[in-house]
């Protein structure tokens, strides 16, 4: 990942990191600018925000919920390519 110090806009290294909430979605980054005449330490915060394409795992556990919510008659048309009923 690369991190950019606010004031003077050179490459900065991220000494540790904190998550501050339990599904580590949001964190705060603590870092050090590595251009010497700056050699400023800040704080920047990393946050998830939104999928832009969910991961496989989640595309199939979500087609396994739906499949188990149909009657046995119902998974038989879906397999066979018919319409429930």
């Amino acid at each position: 990942m690369h991190i950019t110090c606010p004031h003077c806009l050179h490459k900065a290294h991220i000494t540790s990191s904190n998550d501050l909430n339990d599904e580590k979605t949001i964190s705060d980054l603590y870092c050090i600018c590595l251009n010497p005449d700056c050699a400023g330490r800040f704080v920047m915060q990393l946050a998830f925000q939104r999928w832009l394409a969910p991961p496989a795992i989640s595309i199939v556990q979500l087609a396994a919920n739906l499949l188990n919510t149909l009657s046995k008659a119902e998974r038989e048309a879906l397999l066979q390519g018919l319409p429930p009923g």
